[in-house]
């Protein structure tokens, strides 16, 4: 891994981003690699055939769903040789990777679900992805709509800045943003009818974009954010916290972006509203995001796990028509994931979990769910 060395510095109570583009392995734009296969790999008869003998070895030692805790619950031999190769693309190469192939026919949803934590445990550790305490996420449409959602000025709805609907619990599309935790899972069970397209985007690659065109508005993304919980509240906290989109940290880049999260801050009447130059920096970066020159779209089939590093790419998905067959909708599972051996993180990341925990959310009285079901 080669990044150079980069900082922000503060200077009249304003964080001042620096004058050069920022240099990461994780900075590519999606034309660029959709003919690709190096972002790709696909398992192997014998893959598939030590995740078998991974499966039995739990079975044999009457693990619990939810019990495996390490890898030693999960022995993999040289196909753990090829997750720690993956595991270095996700944490400090491209920023993600497309493992095909995972075995799903022929399976149970409890044989499968174990099958690919075990694998996740070789690039992270789970952890809980809302304050029901969900350890095991399911994107899956449970017939909510966008109810509440605020139109921009040319009409077009901007989803989901309600705090009680969760975009992946709809077919409907929603915006580019990062998920809590330094890697996002996510294993296809059944893919939709037609649409439902997985987009990702380099988010280095988008701020040395900013950077060229509009300097003064990759300022505002430097500026320390104020953040809803969404009501996901830790333990004597407040409801908001503050965070900024970029940073640099001991050399490293960082981002996160979470739209939504600021614009509905505008509920705590003590905080200031959104700027008109904030959302003017929004509105770029979204258009970015949303540039088929700059992000790449790709077809989940079944079997399919991404797995994608928050801190340099952003995600979102595509509106998607669905089967009317329960057994046949669209149904992923979703890993949150952290590794303490990843790349150092400022207070601000820690401030948002308000335990000092690297990410995932904690609520009072929260217990960790591991659920087959959604």
């Amino acid at each position: 891994m080669s990044a150079e060395v980069l900082e922000a510095r503060e200077q009249s109570g304003r964080i001042v981003p620096p004058k050069e583009p920022v240099v990461e392995p994780g900075d590519w734009k999606g034309p660029a690699l959709a003919e690709s296969e190096e972002w790709k790999y696909r398992l192997t008869d014998a893959d598939r055939s030590e995740l078998a003998s991974a499966l039995a070895h739990v079975r044999a030692e009457k693990l619990p769903f939810g019990g495996i805790r390490s890898v030693r619950d999960f022995p993999l031999n040289n196909l753990a040789k090829k997750l720690a190769e993956l595991r270095h693309d996700v944490h400090d190469g491209r920023g993600f990777v497309l493992v095909k192939g995972m075995p799903v026919d022929g399976y149970s949803r409890e044989d499968i679900a174990t099958m690919y934590w075990g694998m996740g445990l070789y690039l992270g550790y789970p952890i809980p992805q809302n304050g029901k305490g969900h350890m095991l996420g399911h994107v899956v449409d449970l017939g909510y709509k966008a109810q509440k959602a605020e139109y921009d000025a040319d009409g077009k709805v901007r989803p989901f800045t309600h705090t009680e609907i969760r975009g992946y619990n709809t077919r409907e599309r929603f915006f580019f943003h990062t998920d809590s935790g330094d890697i996002v899972a996510l294993l296809c069970l059944h893919p939709a009818k037609s649409g439902g397209q997985s987009m990702i985007v380099s988010s280095v690659a988008l701020h040395n974009e900013i950077q060229k065109r509009r300097p003064d508005l990759l300022e505002e993304l430097y500026q320390p954010l104020w953040t809803s919980r969404q009501k996901e509240v830790p333990a004597n906290a407040r409801p908001y916290y503050q965070k900024p989109v970029f940073n640099l940290f001991q050399g490293r880049f960082m981002c996160t972006y979470l739209r939504m999260f600021y614009e509905s801050c505008k509920v705590f009447p003590e905080l200031p509203l959104v700027t008109a130059k904030q959302r003017e920096a929004f509105d770029l970066m979204d258009q970015l995001a949303n540039d088929p020159a700059f992000n790449l779209s790709m077809d989940l089939e079944k079997g399919d796990i991404q797995y994608l590093n928050n801190h340099v790419a952003l995600h979102t998905r595509t509106e998607y028509e669905d089967f009317d067959e329960a057994e046949r909708k669209r149904h992923l599972l979703r890993l949150w994931l952290v590794a303490p051996d990843g790349r150092a993180l400022p207070h601000w990341y820690y401030d948002a979990t308000g335990g000092g925990r690297r990410g995932g959310v904690y609520v009072p009285g929260m217990t960790e769910v591991v659920s087959l079901e959604p």
